[in-house]
């Protein structure tokens, strides 16, 4: 992928060598001390203080003005009071600073006089090639430098999304969601009134950024919607970009003006944007996390067809309910998917999609069903609800039971025996080779089928299938070539083998690995659940959301963006192959 001007601009501010922080101070209760500390903790390169009426700020020597620091200087972050910073500006200029985030407020947001002072600070910037984040903003993530140039402390993991957003507090609270569901930013930026910087660039920015798989953003108002589009679409065709854009009400558009200085315009007209740019659209804050995670977790469904296994009939309906409104199809199933669940479901299941087993306590049975619907061509995506739930009962289950805990630990084992199958490389698993892992685990899997009670030969035959592809799945996830019909992979911490200390951890991460089998063999989504919100984390390439609801949106945004792609396919000019 060739370079843009803009990754040449941006480099200094994501990737500095020293920063200078003016306005850093001892005084805890001042937005200087957060902001110095912050960068304090974990960058590696020189940091300098700059304050005129302290000697030293936390140990490090501090400097009256940016022109006196011996050392050249890339990054100035600004923590000062708003009137001050042209003057600063001058000196950074005069120093040759690189790059800049002004955290300070009172700009554009605040009206005429404000958005004059913003302008003359653009001014004295430009005169010096200075570009800069802000002002009235948050600050900044990079993982590449390990920078938090951020006012406050917030915790933030390191991964492959990207975030940009006008509101602080969005933004934070988005990078906070994603340390507790365990999922991570390569960028994070708070661009507050984008007075130089504008979304777009730092959308196309990260799309030049190999590490960056999917980019988010709260956008409040554009200040260019065409230069918007254009550059985003370019970014769109290669990764996807999913925005949050408040302004449908009157109140809202009022309230964005206030906060950062931006018009939020037609709600109408920024629709027709964000479609014309390829931009994925949506209503809340968490579902940027929940489209996110799906696209990091699943391939692109080619077409709309859904089918639902769910272990509860009423959690059924909501979910197909909530398919349909989404636009998805939630299919008739032909007679002799049918008559194959009739084999191994009681007569009282629901005989139909949702595939409902009606309080059937064979939970092999409902492990193996999904693999009967997801090989239909006519299926483009499953929904599997009640997902995490298998790891509780299992436990429990086992707790009362100490004959089915000690045949569960077996089979546990052998997946986790990741010693004894380092043989079974990836091109094994491509010949036809998980035979041999099956030999491996068929003795295990028939101690805990003998536990269970069931002596049915075709599904011991197909769980001990699926067993063994788990293990081969996690074994070649490493080695497994990317693209289009495969989830884009995380990172390596995502696809870590946890510690588990319980039984409930070790049935929950073979949920998780057999789940990714299942998607790496169909090449199709399966997008999982839970019954209740909160405690849900990336684990093992899988994410199960807390309701059928959540999950029907998330397939939905997916299906929308393969159906955009498909629309591409015959219109990508010839000089955009090179760009992002």
């Amino acid at each position: 992928m060739s370079r843009s001007p803009i990754v040449e601009e941006l480099e200094p501010l994501f990737n500095p060598r020293s920063v200078a922080v003016i306005g850093a101070t001892n005084n805890w209760n001042k937005w200087g001390f957060s902001t110095f500390s912050s960068i304090l903790s974990g960058f590696g390169g020189k940091v300098y203080p700059v304050n005129s009426r302290q000697s030293e700020v936390l140990g490090h020597k501090a400097y009256a003005r940016v022109t006196d620091i011996p050392e050249p200087i890339d990054l100035a972050v600004f923590v000062i009071p708003a009137p001050s910073v042209a003057a600063v500006m001058e000196d950074c200029v005069a120093k040759g600073v690189r790059a800049g985030v002004i955290i300070s407020a009172g700009f554009a947001e605040t009206g005429e006089e404000g958005k004059a002072l913003q302008d003359e600070v653009l001014r004295i910037a430009r005169k010096g090639r200075i570009r800069f984040i802000g002002p009235n903003c948050m600050g900044y993530w990079s993982a590449s430098s390990n920078l938090r140039a951020f006012m406050i402390p917030l915790p933030v993991r390191v991964g492959p999304l990207a975030l940009v957003s006008q509101g602080g507090n969005v933004g934070g609270s988005i990078v906070a969601s994603g340390y507790e569901r365990g999922i991570g930013f390569h960028r994070y930026v708070s661009c507050g009134c984008t007075a130089d910087i504008q979304l777009e660039d730092y959308i196309e920015y990260f799309g030049y950024d190999p590490e960056v798989k999917v980019i988010l953003a709260y956008i409040e108002g554009l200040n260019d919607g065409k230069r918007f589009i254009e550059k985003v679409k370019r970014v769109t065709r290669k990764k996807p970009v999913i925005v949050l854009k408040p302004g449908k009400t009157a109140i809202a558009a009022k309230a964005i003006r206030s906060h950062s200085g931006s018009l939020a315009g037609s709600d109408v007209v920024h629709n027709v944007a964000f479609r014309r740019a390829g931009v994925i659209r949506v209503e809340l804050a968490e579902e940027l996390l929940d489209v996110a995670l799906g696209f990091l977790t699943q391939p692109l469904p080619k077409g709309r067809n859904v089918v639902i296994v769910t272990p509860g009939g009423s959690y059924g309906v909501l979910c197909a309910e909530a398919c349909a409104c989404e636009g998805l199809n939630v299919i008739e199933l032909p007679e002799q998917t049918i008559s194959a669940l009739d084999r191994i479901f009681p007569p009282r299941w629901s005989r139909g999609n949702p595939v409902d087993p009606a309080g059937d306590r064979n939970f092999i049975a409902y492990l193996t069903a999904p693999e009967k619907l997801l090989k239909l061509d006519q299926v483009d995506s499953l929904i599997f609800m009640g997902f995490s739930g298998f790891s509780v009962f299992v436990s429990t289950l086992s707790s009362q039971a100490p004959a089915l805990s000690d045949a569960f630990q077996p089979v546990l084992t052998s997946i986790g025996d990741f010693e004894k199958l380092t043989s079974l490389t990836a091109a094994m698993l491509g010949s036809g080779h998980i035979s041999e892992i099956e030999k491996i685990v068929r003795p295990a899997v028939s101690t805990l089928v003998s536990a269970l009670g069931i002596e049915d030969d075709e599904e011991i035959y197909d769980f001990t299938r699926l067993v063994a592809g788990a293990i081969a799945s996690g074994n070649i996830a490493a080695s497994l070539p990317a693209g289009r019909s495969r989830p884009i992979s995380a990172t390596n911490e995502v696809m870590a083998q946890p510690r588990r200390e319980t039984l409930a951890e070790e049935v929950g991460y073979f949920l998780d690995r057999l789940i990714r089998y299942l998607v790496e063999t169909y090449k199709k989504p399966i997008i999982t659940t839970t019954f209740t919100e909160g405690g849900a984390r990336l684990r093992g390439g899988q994410y199960a959301y807390p309701s059928g609801q959540r999950a029907a949106k998330v397939l939905a945004k997916l299906v929308e963006y393969q159906e955009y792609l498909n629309s591409c396919q015959e219109k990508v000019p010839e000089e955009d192959s090179a760009r992002p």
